[in-house]
């Protein structure tokens, strides 16, 4: 049984979210404690130990992300964010590996993140907030940061330093431009949703690069070259969508 903490200024979001747990997760989730601020969550997360804290962002006096002020860098909770932000601060949520539910919160959402948090190792980490607050603070896409999880935790790389990624049926390999490279379990899909496709081309069922690192392209053997000289092949059926890529940028 997961042990949760409701934290949210407004009564009636916490009353919303409460009942839909009891309604559709009764079974997995049991929420031990319903409160309206950031100085009362601190309290009850400390005598309580939940596993896992339901957190609005936007409340007065102290908002939602200076929960973290009051703890160290390696946190005993996970955390899902209740927020009402636009598309630009989702994605910095993405990039950020953070969970989030959007208001008002969609049951079937919620069961999504309760199966993440269930499937998953208990990672969460101040640096992931720095991440977030970085990739809100920075306009421009390829400024951004980008949290991989690695089998020892995770690995934060910044989107400018990455050249291309390859994978191998459930492992992706990040190689940036200090020539080092990252492991990780997941589908080469799963990195084309999180990375920008106004940076990132996927060229090849095994290949997605950065296209501001691509230096030409060779149409005769269908390669794609590098800066450094990496030679990324390019499926055929892809070329046309690949020179319009280009063309537009």
């Amino acid at each position: 049984m997961i042990r949760a903490i409701i934290v949210d200024d407004e009564s009636d979001a916490r009353e919303s979210l409460q009942l839909i747990i009891s309604q559709f997760y009764s079974s997995d989730v049991e929420v031990v404690a319903s409160l309206p601020s950031v100085k009362e969550a601190v309290k009850a997360i400390n005598s309580l130990k939940p596993d896992l804290v339901f957190l609005d962002i936007e409340m007065p006096k102290e908002n939602g992300l200076q929960l973290f002020e009051y703890f160290g860098q390696e946190l005993e909770f996970e955390v899902v964010f209740i927020t009402a932000y636009q598309k630009y601060a989702l994605e910095a949520f993405r990039y950020a590996a953070l969970d989030y539910l959007l208001k008002p919160i969609d049951y079937t959402q919620l069961g999504e993140s309760i199966q993440r948090f269930k499937h998953k190792a208990r990672n969460f980490s101040k640096i992931k907030i720095d991440t977030f607050f970085n990739n809100l603070s920075n306009d421009l896409e390829i400024n951004k940061k980008v949290i991989f999880p690695t089998k020892n935790g995770y690995q934060v790389v910044k989107m400018s330093n990455i050249l291309y990624c390859q994978a191998e049926v459930n492992y992706a390999t990040i190689f940036t431009n200090d020539n080092s490279s990252i492991t990780i379990v997941s589908t080469l899909k799963n990195l084309e949703e999180i990375l920008p496709s106004s940076i990132f081309f996927r060229s090849h069922k095994s290949y997605l690069v950065n296209l501001n690192y691509i230096k030409t392209y060779d149409r005769s053997r269908d390669k794609i070259i590098l800066d450094n000289g990496k030679e990324i092949d390019i499926a055929t059926r892809r070329v046309e969508q690949f020179m319009q890529v280009l063309t537009n940028r």
